[in-house]
């Protein structure tokens, strides 16, 4: 019996939590199309593996928790929560970022086509830098 499409988009949180660029290529259909929280559309799955290779060193230790995942036919919605830390000058930062989210999948053939994001994108800039405070 094939993977029901929530068992697809599982699989893929799976992959993404664990950042295994193989395992999220192989669950990807080869016309693959990721949409941001901004709207923003790529398409291929070679393209959007280097995007995801860049955005786990950017946002290290990024993770997804999926709280409730319905299905309609092959369309997958999950609710939950995304989170991670940030990267700058090649340090990751101490602080930590977290964001309600959903996220859409599209399920053809056992395999994710289509991906896309829905969150506010505020957590996306890293906090200022604190000046270290001076006594007088």
């Amino acid at each position: 019996m094939p993977d029901s499409p929530i068992d697809v988009a599982g699989a893929f949180v799976k992959a993404i939590n664990q950042a295994d660029l193989v395992a999220m290529r192989a669950a990807m259909t080869d016309d693959h199309t990721f949409t941001d929280a901004l709207g923003r559309s790529f398409s291929g799955a070679e393209k959007m593996i280097a995007g995801w290779k860049h955005f786990f060193a950017a946002y290290p230790g990024y993770w997804i928790r999926v709280d409730t995942a319905l299905a309609d036919g092959a369309r997958v919605a999950l609710f939950g929560e995304a989170g991670g830390k940030w990267k700058v000058e090649d340090r990751v930062l101490p602080e930590t970022w977290n964001v309600a989210a959903a996220w859409l999948a599209q399920i053809e053939a056992g395999k994710v086509k289509k991906w896309s994001v829905y969150c506010d994108t505020g957590w996306a800039t890293p906090p200022a830098p604190t000046a270290p405070t001076v006594e007088p």
